[in-house]
């Protein structure tokens, strides 16, 4: 049960945020674009751009996470912080070697990869297209891991290689923030209904009985206190009326009890 309500929190979310899914993955199209198309890039420019495109990846991240709810916003912030010291550490250092270069990406690949994984997992159970997420998640793990086991391969490879996973990555994230947006309409939709239903229920007719019932209650009546008296004989008035305190409530013209006189006859 809780792990459904977190799941849910999880997807209501995402899904009021699908366009920072979209912008992160435009960010990432953009990035493996500049890296494909320009065949003179060199390892320093390729740094410089990488750290330009983690940055924004983080402030986006990092306003998710301020939307997010409370209990849904720790994925996002690892995200956050990872990208951003990513992204920082590219610019500061743009002329560090190529085998740090690698690392430094393959490290920010897999802690994303596996984030993205562990979010898409928690809501295979709400929504289709978790596999996209999942997808993409597995991209990062393995291409990370790719380059921690080939770090020595050419510039001019690892500048292309970084070209395609960003945009395979980017092309993923935009499909996933729009069928996102669509869990969100689903879920205003379903909100919607749940609130005209809730408006629209009959309220439900009070009985004059219950009213007396609970105003008693509400003024502190806990029982006739002659409930248990014997019965009395005749009224102070001699009009031999009495009848036996047996309850609260006695309807007019009730038969009495025995021992009751009447004074018709």
């Amino acid at each position: 049960m809780m792990r459904n309500m977190m799941a849910g929190e999880i997807l209501g979310a995402m899904s009021r945020n699908w366009w920072t899914v979209v912008l992160r993955g435009a960010a990432a199209i953009l990035f493996g674009l500049i890296a494909l198309i320009s065949p003179g890039l060199t390892t320093v420019a390729l740094a410089i751009v990488f750290g330009v495109y983690a940055l924004v990846d983080a402030v986006v991240l990092g306003y998710a996470a301020y939307r997010a709810a409370p209990g849904t916003r720790a994925p996002l912030v690892v995200q956050a912080v990872l990208s951003a010291l990513m992204g920082l550490i590219a610019l500061i250092w743009p002329v560090a070697a190529i085998i740090a270069l690698v690392f430094v990406i393959g490290v920010w690949a897999v802690i994303t990869g596996v984030a993205e994984i562990v979010t898409a997992v928690r809501l295979r159970a709400h929504i289709s297209s978790e596999w996209l997420l999942i997808f993409a998640g597995a991209l990062s793990v393995v291409f990370g891991l790719l380059l921690w086991f080939w770090p020595l391969a050419g510039a001019r490879a690892i500048v292309f290689v970084v070209g395609v996973y960003a945009l395979i990555f980017g092309v993923v994230m935009v499909v996933a923030g729009f069928r996102l947006r669509g869990a969100a309409d689903t879920i205003a939709d379903a909100d919607r209904m749940d609130a005209a239903d809730m408006s629209g229920m009959p309220e439900e007719p009070v009985s004059p009985f219950d009213e007396g019932y609970s105003e008693g209650y509400r003024e502190g009546y806990r029982g006739d206190p002659n409930a248990s008296a014997e019965p009395t004989g005749r009224d102070a008035d001699g009009t031999g009326t009495a009848r036996r305190a047996s309850g609260r409530h006695r309807a007019p013209g009730e038969r009495g009890e025995p021992g009751d006189a009447d004074t018709d006859g």
